[in-house]
Order: structure tokens, then sequence, then C-alpha cells
């Protein structure tokens, strides 16, 4: 217990670090020199703590127009919990489906050499490519795969969430896939092949049975894949999620760390939702 108390006071104390950081640092204009201010820091935290204490999550600028973070942070925060669950959600359905449960099959081939060419690109060209891949389907065909406005409704949810699942799908697809046929040349799953049990039966009771803890432990790298992977599609994108609060303040600490602070709040809250979910496939379809 004493361990996690001060693990959240040092992931606190690290938040409110960085949305205090553009402040911190101080560039000369004249010389071009930079340095490093920490005698804000202190004040910085203190009116944090000030406007919480008021009742109010303080304000952010769009443009010259000044706004309210508590009467946005709604809306913002469950579009941006929708695009990180629908991506992780849709990253785990697919490494299990090619990695194990249609492994056997051709389209699992061509499934892995697209994930082994897509892993090949950094993230944040991919995701470029893939804006323009779209806008020039929309040149092609006038159908319009994505939209750029803030208030796009579906058409500016459902593409980041493709985009953000994709790192994900990756990583997990080659864990999956390696787990898989590494518990494939077990004996107990020859012995399970040798008394004739269908395949699908194997794969749900003795190989997912395996792979099931690795897939638990890899699901905060998933989540961190999934959360660097929205900072740049919101940005991109225009969407009007939480990290609307970090790229428009400006260098004003309150919204930044506002900002972080619901996105760390959406990670862990994903991280319940997944291991729940796991939680009741496993004693839905697996057999104790």
């Amino acid at each position: 217990m004493v361990r996690y108390i001060q693990q959240m006071i040092i992931v606190i104390f690290l938040i409110l670090f960085l949305a205090t950081l553009p402040s911190i640092v101080l560039v000369n204009p004249t010389n071009g020199t930079v340095s490093l201010n920490f005698a804000q820091f202190p004040s910085m935290v203190g009116n944090f703590f000030k406007e919480l204490s008021t009742g109010s999550l303080g304000t952010y600028y769009v443009g010259m127009e000044q706004r309210s973070i508590a009467s946005e942070i709604g809306d913002n925060f469950f579009t941006s919990f929708y695009i990180v669950f629908v991506g992780v959600l849709l990253s785990i359905l697919l490494s299990l489906l090619f990695g194990i449960f249609l492994s056997r099959f051709y389209l699992t081939k061509i499934f892995r050499v697209m994930m082994n060419i897509i892993s090949t690109i950094p993230d944040f060209i991919f995701i470029i490519f893939a804006l323009l891949f779209a806008v020039n389907i929309y040149k092609w065909t006038g159908f319009r795969v994505v939209s750029f406005l803030p208030n796009g409704g579906a058409l500016n949810i459902w593409f980041p969430m493709v985009l953000v699942a994709i790192a994900p799908s990756i990583y997990l697809f080659k864990l999956i896939s390696e787990r898989y046929f590494l518990i494939a040349g077990e004996d107990y799953i020859r012995t399970a092949v040798a008394k004739g049990l269908k395949v699908d039966r194997i794969n749900f009771q003795h190989v997912y049975k395996n792979i099931e803890p690795f897939l638990v432990a890899d699901l905060v790298k998933v989540l961190s894949l999934a959360i660097g992977n929205l900072f740049i599609v919101e940005y991109l994108l225009n969407v009007s999620g939480l990290t609307k609060f970090v790229f428009q303040s400006f260098g004003d600490p309150q919204p930044i760390a506002i900002g972080l602070f619901g996105i760390l709040f959406i990670s862990l809250l994903v991280f319940v939702v997944i291991r729940l979910l796991l939680y009741l496939f496993k004693r839905g379809f697996i057999y104790e």
C-alpha cells in the first residue's frame, strides 16, 4: 500500500513538472541561450492546487477567446476515452484472432506480411501517409473518409480509432504469434492433437490460457503505445479530445496539467475495463 502511494506521488510530481516545463525553460531571444528557472515551480504548483480548491479547473484560450476547462472537459474526456478504448480493444481482437484462432489460414499470412511492412514505418510517418491516402480517396471517389472539423461527428472519431490501434496491433500480434508457435510445440499440445481434439478447442482451452498472462502483463505497454498515438492523431485530425488542453495552452501549466491528468485517468480506466473484459471472456469461454 505504501509503495502504491509513493508511486502515485511520483506520477503526480512528474505530471506537474511536465506541465510547468514550458514556463520553466526560458530562451533568451538576443543570444539564443536557454536557462532554467526552477524557482517558479513551487508557485506554479501552488497556483494549480489553489485553483482546484476553489472548485474550478481553470481556463484556456482558443485564439483570443478564453474558455472554461470545466465546461468542455466532459465531452473531450469521452472523445479521447472512446478513441483509446476502441483502439486498444480492436488491437487485442485482431491480435488474438490472427495470432491464435485464424493462425492456420492463408489470410493470416497476408495479415502478417502487412504488419511486418507497417512495422518498418515510424508511427508518425504512417499516420501522415494514412491521412494523405484518405484525402486522395475523397478526391478520386468523392467519398469522405475522414473529417478535419472538430464537430465532424463519426467521421472525426472512427478514423482516429483505427490509427490509434495500428501500433498496439503490431506489437501484440508479434507477441502472440511468437508465443503461439512456442506453445504449439509443447508436449501437452501434441497430446491433445493425438487425442483427436478439435483445433478450436485446443486453441481456447490450452493455447489461449497460456498466452493470456503474457497479454495481461503487456497491457500497460499496449496502452502506452495507444496514448502516444493519441497525441499525434488528435493534433493532426483536429479532434476535440483532452490533448487539446495540452496543445492549445500556450505554455499555461493549468490546462496542460488538467489534460495530462485526464489522459492518465483514461489509461487507468481503459486498463480496468480491458482487464474486466478479458476476465469475463475467460470465465465464459475457457473451462478451468
